[in-house]
């Protein structure tokens, strides 16, 4: 029973803010469409690439500060029920370089888990190969295929955010010292709900949004209008569901470092 209420305040806490369901609608809408701006943008001449280069820095800041600054809210959110929203995106700001550190090592990693994906029509078919043939027979070189997709699919989007967000939390609220916070952190993974919620964050944000966007009309029948309006209500939903994940993400991490933080000041001294 103290199970379920942990999970649903966590989900409660994740819905229940409109103006950061309205802030992570339009801003990062806003990003999308200044990163895309800055990919058409002229560089002949060197204001120009000037100009380039602090466009891409003003995005770069704009990301860390928003998500960054999201984590510090649900850290606050599942401490007081009236947390507001402008300390904890000024404490981000102000940790910027702190969060830059732990964006770098994030992308670091999934470089690192991306080279595994050069082996996804190979190595299935050569670990099937060293079976025997009575294994063989009864395990599918599709079935291997699957295991290795969703080993993929785990990694990126389970194991290495549930690893590594209760760091950027940390840094979006301390500063560099949160990136050596590890006893916290220990205490934040140490969950097997805070794994579970993190799965149903990927497969919805990541599973069903791609499932939405694979959806096509009947082409014997649809029209050029047809397919355009069901482009931007799959695109609609498909964003919807990314948010929520999202933000049930943070929360989850939230209510972790929340609770690890009180595990460590009940400890004797």
């Amino acid at each position: 029973m103290a199970r379920w209420s942990s999970a649903k305040e966590t989900v409660v806490v994740a819905v229940r803010n409109w103006r950061l369901w309205l802030l992570q609608f339009v801003a990062n809408a806003a990003i999308f469409l200044a990163f895309v701006a800055w990919l058409r943008f002229p560089d002949a001449h060197w204001w120009q690439l000037i100009l380039q280069l602090f466009l891409v820095l003003l995005i770069a800041v704009a990301v860390l500060v928003l998500q960054g600054g999201t984590l510090n809210y649900y850290e606050s959110a599942h401490q007081v029920k009236t947390a507001s929203l402008s300390p904890a995106f000024l404490k981000a700001f102000k940790h910027t370089a702190a969060i830059a550190v732990l964006a770098f090592l994030v992308h670091f990693f999934e470089h690192l888990i991306g080279h595994l994906a050069h082996y996804q029509q190979t190595f299935p078919g050569y670990l099937r190969s060293g079976f025997p043939a009575w294994l063989r027979r009864m395990i599918a070189e599709s079935a291997l295929d699957n295991a290795y997709a969703l080993l993929l699919f785990m990694l990126v989007w389970v194991v290495l955010p549930g690893l590594l967000l209760p760091f950027a939390l940390f840094a979006s609220s301390r500063g560099f010292r949160g990136l050596v916070a590890f006893a916290d952190w220990r205490r934040a993974i140490a969950n097997l709900l805070y794994w579970i919620a993190l799965v149903v964050a990927a497969v919805i944000g990541v599973g069903s949004s791609g499932l939405i966007m694979s959806w096509k009309l009947n082409p014997k029948s649809s029209t050029l209008a047809g397919e355009q309006a069901s482009l931007a209500i799959r695109l609609f939903f498909a964003y919807l569901l990314a948010i929520f994940a999202w933000l049930l993400t943070c929360s989850v991490v939230g209510r972790r470092a929340t609770r690890s933080s009180g595990e460590a000041s009940s400890q004797p001294q």
